[in-house]
């Protein structure tokens, strides 16, 4: 009898767990992910988006990584004496209901050792490492080499969802 009742709550138990697990990755979500088209012979490229935790617990985006390339890291630029310097940062903190932007000039991933371009109207996917939240495949697209971000054919990057 004790064994019949073991499997059972072993079974909601795990039910229960994978309930929460989604939970949890449902509150960190992705917006308007994109890049600059690449020319050829550039190993190095970046990648943009809106990151919005809406959960009530903090994250922490832990890596980052994709196919496009064999090097992928979280970048920030800093601006120190009237010059700026990229320096990689291991991880970033998701604030609790809270929102990070990773743009041109600040927080962004960088994509490094391309082995061809980044061809504007192309996509790929960057697979974002939360702590708490796991796995979030993005996908991003790909604009023209001048693009700036948030405006983009008349869409605002906060009302895209990649």
């Amino acid at each position: 009898m004790k064994a019949t009742l073991a499997t059972p709550l072993r079974l909601i138990t795990l039910i229960l767990l994978a309930g929460m697990a989604t939970a949890v990755s449902a509150e960190v979500r992705v917006e308007g992910a994109w890049s600059r088209a690449t020319a050829p012979g550039l190993g190095t490229g970046g990648a943009y988006f809106h990151l919005i935790n809406t959960g009530e617990r903090g994250d922490r985006l832990i890596g980052v990584r994709s196919d496009r390339a064999p090097r992928v890291e979280l970048h920030r630029t800093i601006e120190e004496g009237g010059n700026a310097r990229m320096v990689h940062t291991p991880t970033v903190r998701v604030p609790a209901n809270g929102e990070l932007v990773f743009e041109p000039g600040g927080r962004h991933v960088m994509l490094m050792g391309l082995e061809r371009a980044l061809t504007e109207g192309e996509t790929y996917e960057i697979i974002l490492e939360l702590e708490r939240a796991g796995d979030l495949p993005i996908t991003v697209e790909v604009r023209s080499p001048t693009a700036m971000g948030a405006d983009h054919m008349g869409h605002d990057a906060h009302g895209m969802t990649h």
